[in-house]
């Protein structure tokens, strides 16, 4: 009788512990969620989130601009944009500025193969090369 008090008792403690559990607060937004209605009310008033993130960085919260956004977009219950797994596919930008050093790689597809003329072949031969990567030559070196 002894072993089926103790397993009453036992499911009477794991009964009570369920009924006063309480999940924990969520980690993703810990430092913000004390001060989640002041930064809801600076957004609110036109406070861009530089600004905000200056703030919150006054009372010692150290947060980046992209989190406060995610931040404001859960507590609105907005769903955040995600960003395009295929980002190489997007356009370059020609006016952008690549850092010195690096070549821009520019892939151009090889023309369709021509039968050549016999004349043609002797002086494509003689001629230096025009196109493509300058190579050194040993005996020069």
């Amino acid at each position: 009788m002894s072993e089926h008090a103790d397993i009453a008792a036992q499911t009477q403690r794991f009964n009570d512990a369920v009924r006063k559990f309480t999940p924990p607060s969520p980690t993703r937004h810990a430092k913000l969620m004390p001060m989640k209605d002041g930064i809801v009310e600076l957004r609110q008033k036109g406070a861009s989130l530089r600004m905000i993130r200056e703030l919150l960085a006054t009372v010692g919260v150290a947060v980046g601009t992209d989190t406060i956004a995610r931040f404001l977009a859960e507590v609105n219950g907005e769903q955040t944009p995600r960003r395009s797994s295929n980002r190489r596919a997007a356009v370059r930008n020609s006016n952008r500025v690549r850092p010195t050093g690096v070549p821009e790689i520019i892939y151009t597809p090889a023309p369709a193969q021509t039968p050549v003329p016999p004349s043609r072949v002797e002086a494509a031969t003689e001629r230096s090369r025009t196109r493509g990567p300058r190579v050194a030559d040993p005996r020069n070196l």
